[in-house]
């Protein structure tokens, strides 16, 4: 069996009862997808997709969230960790951006997580099961307790779900629960959630990317206030909030009250700082000994300095241009095209990421489609999708055949925390410039950059994203489907063709492994030829560790749990 063969969707089972969890076979896990639907910026935070080989009436538990695979040299008083980027809340109901969820996860649990390999284990949930196509059933962890000493129970998983899920919710994780029907606690320690209709994608909704877990009286007490520096979070995981200062850090201690193993890091300082010059230095000074999202074309610089080791890894994630189909002159396909035959994905792959990277021919890799298609028909499937690749001749004669003949002027952003896509936005501008095109670049905080996103106000965007699923289906339901536009939707190129549309609307109710990949396919297939994107990149990641310090299980998952548990001293 191929690494391809062995994910298939959440909800491609058969109607008999199945167990979770499931294992994968211990092997490097490629491009497996923590952010649902909104663009992120940061370090290397994946989920993988679901296994369909897995038994009946098996039950998994764990008995701690540490991963294993690195002697430790004794426990670490002070972990000191430079992020590229702000937060303004810590809570990622309200700000969902990557950064928030290397805070949160800390602290908050879901029901389910992910192990090192890429499968989903209980966390929270000391077992679960898909009863029926549209019923998944929880059995809760006894014992558990949040950082505040109350007990965890039914009542706040309910609360925690159905913060998201309510009729009206403003949570940035609302659009994940919209098929959610009913939360219903069907024993003192069972919780039973019920869709409204078969969803080919629900079984991921309860792990970290759309799951924190905090206590029902918390959530009633503090309401808004949760995630301030005032309130900051409450959870059941391995740390808690001490210390909270906007544009300057976080810090968090050891949860005595954790139910499972006692971290080495007692102590956890985040602080930000997105001035990479300044972080480089910050390591050089032993301020910090852990920085996240460094840039690939600086780690020689990194790996330089004294001690410090530098470990990269697939982060998942994609890097798209979107082209707001509902703004002049953007809503011209020949200017949509031209502007994707001006950047060259090929050199940016090679001279800016150093290879770390693979160019984009869609928004899901080959590797997400396992359990939907065989290898060689994802093949033929990425043969068949419209490419855009580097032509300015073919860019000048599209844009003079189009609504704006001589060209116009228009502005992109891009986060501070994404350095690699401002340059690669750069390359793009000054292409541009040959056919008439003028295209000012501009860098602003990752809070802005997430807002802007869901406004929809812009023209032309640089998309982040990481997907949450291993499912193909995620990328191309969020990105394509009409549904999802307007602002606040995740369709940010506002792109609504009715084929397409209906094609993934199908593919939502779908529990059938062949019809949901040929909807799937004729979705991105009709939709690439309206280019209202152009993908650049598939993404790595790379995370910079000081003298004595390493990581176990480092990986595409690393960042998807307690991630300071797997920290430990080598001497």
């Amino acid at each position: 069996m191929t690494v391809d063969d062995w994910f298939v969707s959440a909800l491609s089972f058969p109607q008999s009862e199945v167990e979770f969890p499931v294992s994968l076979p211990e092997s490097q896990i490629t491009r497996r997808s923590l952010l649902k639907a909104i663009a992120i910026a940061g370090g290397v935070v994946t989920i993988p997709g679901l296994l369909a080989a897995c038994s009946a009436g098996s039950s998994s538990t764990v008995t701690s969230a540490s991963g294993s695979g690195g002697a430790s040299g004794g426990p670490i008083p002070l972990l000191g960790v430079g992020l590229p980027s702000s937060v303004s809340s810590l809570d990622v109901a309200r700000e969902a951006g990557i950064v928030n969820y290397v805070i949160a996860l800390l602290v908050q649990e879901a029901l389910v997580g992910v192990d090192a390999s890429g499968a989903l284990v209980p966390s929270l949930a000391s077992s679960f099961k898909q009863s029926a196509p549209t019923t998944f059933v929880y059995d809760i962890r006894p014992g558990v307790t949040f950082s505040d000493g109350a007990a965890l129970t039914v009542e706040d998983v309910i609360a925690s779900i159905e913060l998201n899920s309510k009729t009206g919710s403003t949570s940035a994780l609302a659009y994940a629960y919209s098929g959610v029907e009913s939360v219903k606690a069907t024993s003192a320690s069972q919780v039973t959630v019920t869709l409204k209709a078969p969803s080919s994608q629900f079984g991921w909704v309860t792990s970290p990317g759309t799951l924190q877990i905090t206590s029902a009286a918390f959530l009633a007490k503090n309401g808004a206030k949760i995630g301030t520096p005032e309130v900051g979070l409450l959870g059941t995981g391995p740390y808690k909030i001490k210390e909270f200062v906007p544009d300057s850090h976080v810090t968090l201690v050891r949860n005595d009250a954790y139910w499972g193993a006692k971290p080495e890091v007692a102590e956890v300082r985040l602080d930000f700082i997105t001035d990479e010059t300044t972080r480089q230095l910050a390591m050089r000074q032993k301020s910090i000994q852990m920085a996240l999202n460094v840039p690939l074309d600086q780690l020689d610089q990194w790996k330089a300095i004294d001690g410090v080791s530098v470990d990269v890894a697939t982060d998942n994630s994609l890097v798209t241009l979107a082209f707001n189909t509902t703004k002049k002159p953007w809503d011209d396909v020949k200017v949509r095209q031209a502007v994707a035959h001006s950047i060259d994905r090929a050199a940016i792959v090679s001279s800016l990421l150093k290879g770390h990277g693979e160019v984009a021919a869609t928004f899901p890799t080959k590797q997400e489609w396992g359990g939907l298609l065989a290898p060689a028909e994802v093949d033929a499937l990425y043969a068949s999708i419209p490419q855009y690749d580097f032509d300015l001749e073919k860019a000048k004669t599209l844009l003079a055949a189009s609504s704006v003949p001589g060209g116009f002027s228009d502005t992109v952003t891009y986060p501070n925390s994404g350095p690699q896509i401002g340059k690669a936005l750069l390359t793009l501008s000054e292409n541009l410039k040959a056919i008439g095109i003028t295209l000012s670049v501009k860098e602003i905080t990752l809070e802005q950059w997430i807002a802007d996103l869901g406004k929809h106000e812009s023209g032309i965007y640089a998309g982040w994203y990481f997907a949450t699923t291993g499912d193909p289906a995620e990328y191309t339901q969020q990105l394509l489907n009409g549904a999802y536009a307007g602002v606040n939707g995740t369709n940010i190129a506002n792109y609504d063709n009715p084929a397409v549309t209906s094609a993934l609307a199908a593919e939502q109710k779908s529990i059938d492994s062949a019809e949901r990949a040929k909807l799937l396919s004729q979705a991105l297939v009709t939709a690439a030829g309206d280019a209202p994107y152009q993908p650049l990149w598939w993404g790595q990641a790379a995370t910079a560790f000081g003298p004595g310090l390493a990581a176990r299980n480092y990986g595409p998952y690393f960042f998807i749990g307690p991630w300071a548990t797997n920290v430990y001293a080598t001497a």
